[in-house]
């Protein structure tokens, strides 16, 4: 570890309590505004002024602003505003089986617990023959997450009648919003091209994967299948999410 430098930046944090609330940086600040002070100290940096008026050094406070940002990937990952596009109003999308629906726990009380896995049954295929011919089972699926945002699309993978998927949306008063659905196991990346998508959220790792390879921006919801995979603060819990 570089003590000197550590020691530098324990200044700009000790400099900090004659001026805020101590530890006040652990109650979230947006992402947008640690970043902004740490671009100003670089530039300064850059322009050869070493020290600040308070004579600390410029570099440490881009260290100090950076060990924030860092430690919010863990604390604070909603405080992320990073969104980059050209349109106020970001184009979302979402899945719905283990997003919104709670898939897991119907299929679970028909065919029994499932393995914590995505193949978690060698039935699973069978078991879905049979269920894309039971109306009442996709209609009355429970609710998982309740969107705390407004939805522009649900993209997802359902074999059965777009017209059952929209009872059950329009039956728990969530967004009203189109509904395209592709077959079982079928990659949505070019459906989601096509949509412009800006966010996706869906609980699928491959669907993530494909997602970060073609540029779009997507959150994994978690589920006992996809918590083996380190996707940092781009996990979520919920749809209590601050998209804007």
């Amino acid at each position: 570890m570089p003590t000197q430098g550590l020691l530098e930046v324990h200044k700009v944090f000790s400099d900090k309590l004659g001026k805020y609330k101590k530890n006040g940086w652990m109650e979230g600040l947006s992402w947008s505004d640690v970043l902004s002070s740490l671009e100003k100290h670089l530039i300064e940096f850059k322009l050869g002024h070493d020290y600040t008026e308070a004579n600390l050094l410029n570099i440490a406070e881009v260290a100090a602003n950076a060990l924030i940002l860092a430690e919010y990937y863990s604390t604070y990952p909603q405080g992320d505003d990073r969104i980059i596009g050209t349109c106020a109003k970001p184009i979302i999308c979402c899945d719905l089986d283990d997003c919104i629906f709670d898939f897991t726990t119907a299929y679970e009380e028909r065919y029994g617990k499932l393995a914590e896995y995505w193949n978690g049954d060698y039935k699973m295929a069978e078991n879905l023959d049979v269920l894309k011919k039971d109306k009442d089972f996709w209609v009355n699926m429970p609710i998982k997450n309740r969107p705390s945002f407004e939805i522009s699309y649900y993209v997802t993978a359902r074999s059965i009648p777009i017209e059952w998927t929209k009872e059950a949306i329009a039956k728990n008063n969530l967004p009203m919003a189109p509904v395209f659905t592709l077959p079982w196991n079928t990659s949505k990346i070019e459906k989601l091209k096509e949509l412009h998508c800006d966010i996706m959220i869906d609980d699928k790792y491959e669907t993530y994967k494909e997602c970060q390879s073609a540029g779009i921006f997507c959150y994994l919801m978690d589920t006992p299948s996809n918590r083996y995979y380190n996707v940092g603060h781009r996990r979520i819990y919920d749809l209590n999410l601050n998209l804007k």
